[in-house]
């Protein structure tokens, strides 16, 4: 029996089992250092009428977690002629989560009948399903911008915030956010002054974003506390930055000052940043930046994750005149 064949064997008899899933990561955990023999089984089982209708869960998560063998597969199995719709989805959403960029031609065939996220056909009238969304997102062809970041979008996004709650809201806030369109800020300030609701953060944090300016909060402030401050920093529909004004400098010693700032430019802050591709979280990662730029990555505000700091880059020069600054005056 060839090595092919060996792979197959175990890997129907892993499927087969009481426990699908731990004989699967019993025989995947082995085979991770030689992923290409797993992948080609892999495979064969998904192009099995019967197979991959009873397996397709599993087939598609061990695409996932094989690297660049399971990719090339996935790639030739969203190429193959004649999907069915569950088919096409799952292996469209595994793509996704692997980032994988796929070619815009192919994505135009799987348009016209691909699910809508409201129902229907997307080629019907209602927009396309998330994950073919994301994979338009990931392809970077420019020819589907009319339909992701078109911002003609701006407002029928916008004005569907007071009828959204939860991640829904999030969600929608996100995407103004990302769009980068001024234009969603009338909106946004509008649903801070007409909305009671007291989760406010992703508006703010989108005014933030999409204005420049950052009003300062009350450090320990939450709920409705919270809420009150931020509807409070943007009562006056204000959104320039006005110029930092440092004041009460006092100079203790060498090494250390003590001042006020208004209206401080946020330079250094922790923010979130734009979720990943097929996430169900619009925020999850947040990182702590310098003017925008993401120096390291801090994790999520999860209560039950572990907070860890990932180096992703160095600040440019602005941060190293400011305290340069700050000696000589102290000096």
């Amino acid at each position: 029996m060839g090595d092919h064949d060996t792979v197959l064997v175990g890997l129907r008899a892993a499927l087969c089992a009481d426990d699908p899933w731990t004989a699967l990561y019993a025989l995947h955990s082995p085979n991770i250092g030689r992923p290409g023999p797993l992948a080609r089984a892999v495979e064969e089982l998904y192009r099995s009428d019967t197979d991959h209708m009873a397996f397709r869960p599993y087939l598609t998560w061990l695409l996932r977690s094989l690297g660049e063998p399971g990719d090339t597969v996935l790639l030739r199995l969203l190429a193959a002629p004649g999907l069915a719709c569950d088919d096409r989805r799952d292996l469209l959403r595994t793509a996704v989560v692997r980032g994988l960029r796929l070619r815009a031609e192919l994505l135009r065939t799987y348009a016209p009948d691909a699910p809508a996220s409201g129902g229907g056909i997307a080629g019907t009238g209602g927009s396309p399903a998330p994950e073919l969304v994301d994979a338009m997102g990931l392809s970077g062809d420019p020819s589907f911008a009319p339909l992701l970041g078109a911002r003609a979008w701006t407002a029928p996004i916008a004005g569907r915030l007071s009828e959204t709650t939860g991640l829904d809201h999030t969600a929608f806030t996100v995407a103004l956010e990302l769009m980068g369109d001024p234009a969603a800020v009338p909106h946004l300030l509008r649903w801070l002054a007409e909305s009671g609701e007291e989760r406010v953060y992703d508006v703010h944090h989108a005014l933030v974003r999409l204005t420049g300016r950052d009003p300062f909060l009350p450090e320990r402030a939450d709920g409705t506390a919270y809420a009150a401050a931020v509807r409070a920093a943007w009562a006056d529909g204000r959104i320039e930055r006005a110029p930092a004004v440092v004041r009460d400098l006092v100079v203790e010693s060498g090494a250390q000052a003590r001042f006020s700032i208004d209206e401080g430019a946020g330079r250094l802050r922790i923010a979130f940043g734009p979720p990943s591709p097929g996430s169900s979280w619009p925020r999850w990662d947040r990182s702590l930046t310098s003017e925008r730029k993401p120096l390291y990555r801090v994790g999520s505000v999860c209560d039950t994750c572990e907070l860890g700091l990932t180096l992703l880059g160095r600040p440019d020069g602005e941060p190293a005149r400011i305290a340069a600054r700050m000696r000589g005056a102290a000096g």
